[in-house]
């Protein structure tokens, strides 16, 4: 009975430790992202995600300038898996290799989005200043706000 009991320990003790060797606990990957625009804010810290919705309302109809505004923030909790997706994407995508800014310049009428990712030691800020007379947004910008604005939808 002791030989049984004895065995059944050892194969216990080497089958955690096989599992430990073949499938270890996975670790998030760490990333602060955030990302602004005119209307929406985004905020991811690892599996941390956070969105807030600007919402403008005009008590005259003709008028441009909204007479209050109110913003509504939504938690979510990414899965290892959806933070692993976003980290690759975005080095597929070369995001650390793009310019500054982008658009209109400094001083001149635009509505600015700006992406600020921290990973890897590594961390940069591109912001996109949208007025038609000018550039357009480079496509990596593009997709990588639109893979972020798809997150949780």
């Amino acid at each position: 009975m002791k030989f049984l009991f004895r065995f059944i320990i050892a194969v216990v003790a080497i089958a955690g430790n096989l599992d430990a060797q073949v499938a270890p606990k996975s670790k998030v990957k760490q990333i602060f992202l955030e990302y602004k625009s005119p209307n929406k804010t985004i905020e991811i810290k690892d599996t941390y995600f956070t969105v807030s919705d600007k919402k403008d309302s005009f008590s005259n109809p003709v008028s441009s300038i909204p007479s209050s505004s109110t913003y509504e923030d939504k938690n979510y909790t990414l899965t290892k898996k959806e933070v692993y997706d976003l980290i690759k994407f975005i080095e597929d995508n070369n995001f650390f290799d793009l310019d500054p800014a982008y658009g209109a310049p400094v001083g001149e009428r635009n509505y600015p989005t700006a992406l600020f990712i921290k990973m890897h030691g590594k961390e940069k800020e591109v912001i996109y200043r949208s007025n038609p007379s000018y550039e357009s947004a480079p496509e990596i910008f593009r997709k990588i706000e639109e893979y972020i604005l798809k997150l949780r939808k």
